[in-house]
């Protein structure tokens, strides 16, 4: 125990900030698995998305972030008395904030705390379009490749509202460029 929080403040104390006013670019594959907890319990769909966003860093370990994704493949279940469901999420847009903190200079944490706006489509013989709101939060890992490029891993998860009847994650891996 003792050894952890050896390192833990060694990292603190190791720790860089980016300089406020960067720009970073990048582009996000995310699988998503969206559960059905509604009383017809049709399963869980694990649809994935690619997205592009933008991070400004605003101030010490604080960046916002804007991103746009859209579907890139659908995912469907086979339920007995039901037939074949299918959800496939077109597209939509996210905002959010992004505390950080460089543990050194190559790594890298983040927490992500924004709202995620978007439609989809769910199939269970007809089509049915809807939109989604959600609020995400989630952490991250970063690992800089070099003074310009680098990647990351998150896990999202969404907060869930009495109204809806599904209960989202995800993980994503992104490459992203400074520029």
């Amino acid at each position: 125990m003792k050894l952890l929080i050896c390192i833990l403040l060694f990292a603190l104390v190791e720790a860089k900030a980016q300089s406020v006013g960067d720009i970073f670019g990048g582009v996000t594959y995310t699988k998503t698995s969206i559960k059905d907890e509604s009383s017809k319990n049709l399963g869980t769909f694990n649809p994935t998305v690619v997205g592009l966003g933008l991070a400004y860093v605003v101030a010490e370990n604080i960046a916002l972030e804007a991103n746009v994704f859209d579907g890139n493949s659908d995912s469907s279940v086979t339920r007995t008395g039901v037939g074949t469901v299918t959800v496939k999420v077109h597209n939509g847009y996210g905002v959010g904030v992004r505390p950080f903190l460089s543990l050194n200079g190559s790594w890298g944490i983040y927490a992500k705390l924004g709202r995620q706006y978007g439609t989809q489509t769910t199939v269970i013989k007809k089509s049915i379009d809807s939109k989604f709101a959600h609020t995400v939060y989630g952490l991250g890992i970063s690992y800089n490749i070099n003074s310009k490029w680098g990647i990351s891993a998150d896990y999202a998860l969404s907060k869930k509202i009495e109204s809806e009847m599904n209960k989202n994650n995800s993980v994503g891996m992104s490459v992203r460029y400074t520029f």
